[in-house]
Formats: structure tokens, sequence, C-alpha cells
């Protein structure tokens, strides 16, 4: 059985062209890594990017999304292989998450916004919490887009308000090698 990466990151692609085109790369070494993708079930921005490249290079995709969203977000019409694709809709925002958990065996944080950096650090409290154990976290961090990110958390623990130990919770994942080693590591 094949093991799932949860995808975070953006339902729109942002001002610059290449956070979409490092969505699709991510989403081809993904693929030929031999993982599958759980994702928010949108075709939009850089989830999207990301899904249909997977798609396109052999990777399946479980895409969950809460029945809110569905009119707001395509999901699924124009994917190159819909044999490769699964949607689940669930009631609320809280299950979407709860499910995309429990299916994933590692997650990648990509350039996104409010509801990326939402699903980041809820993703890195339930691993301080031990309510997710033994999955890897990583965030993409190829242009400095989570350079803020970082040196926020590090002020964090300067300020003492989190501990040192919370580090290992996560990678940052500067380029292509970085990423190859974290995808071997899960």
């Amino acid at each position: 059985m094949k093991k799932k990466i949860c995808i975070f990151g953006g339902s729109s692609s942002g001002i610059k062209k290449e956070h979409e085109k490092l969505a699709i790369t991510l989403g081809q070494i993904i693929a030929e890594n031999n993982f599958d993708i759980v994702y928010g079930g949108g075709e939009n921005g850089i989830m999207g990017a990301i899904a249909k490249s997977s798609i396109t290079f052999g990777a399946k995709t479980i895409g969950i999304i809460p029945e809110h969203l569905i009119k707001d977000e395509l999901i699924n019409t124009n994917f190159p292989n819909q044999t490769n694709t699964e949607l689940i809709i669930t009631k609320t925002m809280h299950k979407r998450k709860q499910l995309m958990y429990s299916k994933s065996d590692a997650f990648l944080i990509l350039p996104g916004g409010i509801g990326t950096l939402d699903e980041c650090f809820e993703v890195l409290t339930w691993c301080q919490l031990n309510i997710i154990k033994n999955k890897n976290v990583g965030i993409i961090n190829f242009s400095g887009y989570w350079d803020p990110l970082i040196k926020l958390i590090h002020n964090i623990i300067n300020e003492q308000f989190m501990k040192i130990e919370n580090l290992n919770y996560f990678e940052e994942i500067k380029n292509i090698q970085s990423l190859r080693k974290f995808l071997k590591s899960i």
C-alpha cells in the first residue's frame, strides 16, 4: 500500500508564478517517489496544481472538502485521470482536517494563506500534544516564502512560549535534495 502525503497550500496561486511551478514540480517528485496525496479537494491554485501534476505522473489523490466550499471551488472536473481521484465531502472543516490528518503518513506545507497557516499550526500542535505521532511535517521554503514563519517560530521559542524541542516536529525544506531526503524518511 502506497504512503500518502497531505498537502497544505493555497487555493490561489499568489502573485508569483514560481509558486505554482514549484507545486507542479513537487507533484511530479511525489508521484515518482511512489506516494499518493491527500489534499483539500480543490482544482485551483497551489493545491490544484500539485494534485493535477501528481495525477499526471501516476499518483492517486484523495480530495477532502467540506460541503460549504463546493460551490466556491471547482473539484476534480478537469483532472487528467479521473480514475486516480477520490473525493470525500464532509459536513464541517473540523471533520475535513481530522480525515486529512488520519489518512496521511506525512505533511507538506506549501505557500498559501491563512487557511494554510491554520492547517500548519494545527498539525504542529497535534504533534506537540502527541495526537499525531511519528508523522513528518515539511515546510516547503524554496524561495523564502515561509522565512517570516520560521523566524516567528524561533521568536516564540526565544520568548519561552514554546520549547526548543518543538523544532523537531517539522523540517524546513529549501530545495529538491532536501525534499528527496524528506520523502525517503517517511
